[in-house]
């Protein structure tokens, strides 16, 4: 799978969260909320998925039963190329 706009568009939404760490890090219902177009949960989290193989976005400390996620330095850099 190749980047595409869903990844840059997650990218970006967690740099404008500041969700830059595990303690600050936010679930996908969270990132959903802020999605400029509509994206259905199993499409957000397939994207996830795959910006946390390339070590673009990691996994942060669990809120109740659900993950959640913040950009790495390697994803800050990644989304500046973008942009």
């Amino acid at each position: 799978m190749a980047f595409n706009r869903t990844h840059l568009i997650l990218l970006s939404i967690l740099a404008k969260l500041d969700a830059n760490s595990a303690g600050k890090a936010v679930t996908i219902q969270y990132i959903n909320n802020y999605c400029p177009i509509g994206k259905s949960y199993t499409t957000l989290l397939r994207a996830i998925q795959f910006l946390n193989k390339n070590q673009l976005i990691q996994q942060g400390v669990k809120d109740g039963q659900f993950n959640t996620y913040f950009i790495t330095t390697l994803g800050i850099k990644k989304l500046k190329e973008m942009l």
